[in-house]
């Protein structure tokens, strides 16, 4: 599976599981969990892409010691951690025992396919909807500082997608558009980016207008004479 759909099933899983536990997970930390796993691309050549990272031999104990060390917090960053491989095992196939075996598990509907595009434009739909129900819409709509962490997701996905392309000798250009389904896919990247690019631009509005206030907030020196009894 393609970044869009890793990125918006991960802030499913992880958004929905936080709400059973009881946590405010960060939608920047929702998105990013699900882009974890590949995060192996900067490693290359050292790690071999979809391999350690999407191992459950190492991910389950990774996973382990959030939960034991951050609670519920951990819980939610697992599951959107964990969802990644549930993705990729849909439409194509994972290495669950690597590097103990090379056995891989999928049922692989194919990648691209009209079932991925389902699966990743889908999500994208369902991310959309959810962040209007909790709130997290206002991440884009208003200055907020804390806006300024879509960047960290924002820029996983722009950085791992060009050196994924480059590693495999890709055409974005050509690759993107060269089937309906990877059209879809491609725009709903541009969407996404679009819209963390979006509330990483409040995230510095609000910080810019949090510098101007003291300067605002002063108000100039009264030119009217002293008051009784102060010194002149």
């Amino acid at each position: 599976m393609f970044l869009l759909g890793h990125s918006c099933w991960s802030y499913l899983f992880s958004r929905l599981t936080g709400r059973q536990v009881k946590v405010n997970l960060p939608a920047y930390m929702a998105l990013l969990a699900g882009v974890f796993p590949d995060f192996d691309i900067y490693f290359k050549p050292l790690i071999q892409h979809h391999t350690y990272t999407h191992s459950l031999i190492i991910l389950l104990p990774i996973c382990a010691v959030l939960v034991i060390r951050f609670k519920g917090l951990g819980l939610a960053i697992s599951a959107g951690i964990l969802s990644h491989l549930v993705a990729d095992s849909i439409v194509g196939t994972i290495p669950p025992l690597y590097p103990l075996s090379d056995f891989q598990l999928g049922i692989s509907l194919g990648l691209p396919s009209p079932a991925d595009t389902t699966f990743e434009v889908g999500a994208l739909g369902i991310v959309l909807v959810l962040a209007y129900l909790n709130g997290d819409y206002k991440l884009v709509t208003e200055s907020r500082r804390e806006s300024l962490y879509l960047l960290i997701p924002m820029v996983s996905i722009v950085t791992l997608t060009l050196l994924f392309a480059g590693d495999n000798n890709v055409s974005l250009a050509a690759f993107a558009f060269s089937r309906k389904a990877l059209t879809l896919i491609t725009l709903g990247h541009a969407v996404l980016i679009g819209i963390l690019g979006l509330g990483v631009f409040q995230g510095v509005r609000a910080i810019v207008d949090k510098r101007k206030q003291p300067g605002h907030a002063s108000s100039p020196p009264s030119s009217g004479p002293p008051p009784p009894g102060s010194l002149c």
